[in-house]
């Protein structure tokens, strides 16, 4: 079990490196959010220098919160966070009574690394953080990251699924499978949870994650001019990363109803997005056949009546530019 009194010794000995992540800010924080409380908030950030973790660690810190990062540091530090490099599992008792949040992104984040270690998928994504979660002071706030996949369909979805919809029991990997097991747990034994579930992430983060699709394409059409396509009939949400700190924030500083969140920015069928990121950039659609893939839309009302005005206001071809502008202002080649 990680102490107290080491997080204490790590506190004394932070390095100069967190000011230079602030420094980070101003080339890809695009739409800030301005009001902060009145007393900063204290949060674990269990998977901070990930790619939605380092993001939202600059926007924490962005606010005024005191923000302890806990990384294991299998995809990099790129912004050199001071981190607690263990496993989130071995954290004490004691150490988990100093904080008013956590924040969990430190799953396995996809198919392929789900498929590639089922076992690690389930122990991590549920049996692990579900243990973790009943050692959490009943105050603190869980906020973690679900999925929008669990109302994948193989059908063309008639309508956007509500957080009231019946998610899908999933057969057909680990990843679904163990995210829909900690939803149905924290539903059933849990009382301050927040589970997120979350459209296709895109946008521009320091750990940046290139093959997600909005990323993969706009990346493509400025660099070769091409975007590749699968799956042209499918449906899809994504969620910007800017979209998903606003819903984190507000879940943070007021009182909201525990239980499942959609978090989503733009819904579109996948030949829809390929054709408008083409557009923005002058770029040739080239499409590669089908596979089996998600197939989902997000209603995300509760989402939009929690954050409000917080939610940037943009259409697909300004969150293109956003994108690249941030890819190449911090020194990726285009």
């Amino acid at each position: 079990m990680i102490s107290y009194i080491f997080l204490l010794y790590l506190n004394a000995h932070r390095s100069p490196s967190d000011a230079n992540c602030l420094g980070f800010l101003g080339k890809i924080l695009t739409h800030e959010i301005t009001a902060t409380p009145a007393c900063p908030l204290r949060i674990l950030l269990i998977g901070g220098c990930g790619y939605i973790g380092s993001y939202l660690y600059l926007r924490l810190k962005q606010v005024g919160f005191d923000v302890q990062v806990v990384d294991q540091l299998k995809r990099g530090n790129p912004l050199g966070i001071s981190v607690l490099q263990v496993d989130y599992a071995d954290l004490d008792n004691d150490f988990l009574l100093n904080f008013d949040a956590v924040l969990w992104f430190a799953g396995h984040s996809s198919v392929g690394q789900s498929i590639e270690d089922p076992s690690g998928a389930v122990s991590n994504n549920c049996l692990n953080l579900f243990s973790f979660a009943k050692r959490l002071p009943e105050h603190t706030k869980l906020i973690y990251a679900s999925s929008g996949s669990l109302y994948s369909t193989k059908f063309a979805p008639v309508a956007p699924a509500s957080e009231s919809s019946l998610a899908n029991i999933p057969s057909q990997n680990a990843y679904d499978i163990s995210k829909f097991a900690f939803d149905y747990l924290a539903n059933s034994f849990l009382s301050n949870f927040f589970a997120l579930r979350m459209g296709t992430l895109a946008g521009y983060s320091p750990n940046l994650r290139s093959e997600l699709v909005f990323n993969a394409m706009n990346i493509a059409a400025v660099t070769t001019g091409r975007v590749h396509l699968k799956n042209c009939d499918s449906h899809r949400t994504i969620l910007f990363l800017s979209d998903l700190w606003a819903l984190v924030y507000k879940l943070l500083i007021t009182k909201q109803q525990p239980g499942v969140y959609n978090a989503g920015s733009l819904s579109f069928k996948m030949g829809e997005l390929a054709q408008g990121i083409a557009s923005t950039w002058n770029a040739q659609v080239f499409y590669e056949g089908d596979s089996d893939t998600y197939s989902f839309l997000l209603d995300t009302t509760r989402m939009k009546a929690i954050c409000g005005q917080d939610l940037a206001i943009a259409d697909l071809s300004q969150r293109c530019r956003e994108f690249i502008d941030q890819y190449k202002a911090t020194g990726s080649t285009c």
